[in-house]
């Protein structure tokens, strides 16, 4: 995970606190702006946004259009990597950060904006946070994955695997059917096949 903004900005990094009710803030005042509604956002659950889209009906704006307006506006505030409206996540993403975005997306829970700190920023309730999880950053997203147990033997792999391999591997490890929703590969160093 990053260090704290404030000592990352003491070495010289950019770096600082992204506070939801800010956030919050620029998203209703931008609709009020360019649309005319008032409290757009119902809330803003880290890192999604959600937007009253019953007030946007009402208005009889296209959902899609004040989405991708709001997001395209937030990603050029301070704190803020990029903004992505639900809409532009359908279809083939060439730019890695938005392929993780997409595959944090679920069409019935997501919100309406997806919200991506600037690197070594902290995205989170105001209040003595000093650490925090969550973004799409390098520092964030490596995940060490450890096996241990009876027949496992010690050995230190270095290769890209993937969270989503664990439970095929572990899976097999106990002679079990893998999970119907299991997407990941079994890594078979766990299971000494490889030697």
């Amino acid at each position: 995970m990053a260090e704290m903004p404030e000592n990352m900005t003491e070495l010289g990094f950019p770096a600082g606190r992204l506070y939801p009710d800010d956030i919050i803030a620029t998203a209703n005042k931008i609709a009020k702006e360019r649309f005319d509604i008032e409290d757009i956002v119902r809330f803003y659950y880290r890192p999604y946004l959600y937007l009253d889209t019953r007030k946007i009906e009402s208005a009889n704006l296209d959902i899609e259009q004040v989405q991708i307006e709001i997001a395209a506006a937030l990603t050029e505030g301070p704190g803020i990597a990029l903004a992505v409206a639900r809409g532009g996540l359908a279809g083939p993403q060439a730019m890695p950060l938005r392929q993780q975005i997409q595959r944090n997306f679920h069409p019935e829970r997501s919100g309406d904006i997806y919200v991506v700190q600037d690197l070594y920023w902290f995205n989170f309730d105001k209040g003595p946070v000093a650490a925090m999880h969550g973004s799409p950053w390098r520092y964030d997203t490596h995940v060490p994955i450890i096996f241990a147990g009876a027949g496992i033997s010690g050995r230190v792999v270095h290769r890209l695997v993937h969270p989503v391999d664990v439970a095929p591997t572990l899976s097999a490890l106990l002679g079990m059917t893998a999970p119907g929703a299991a997407r990941g590969t079994i890594l078979v160093e766990a299971l000494g096949d490889d030697e």
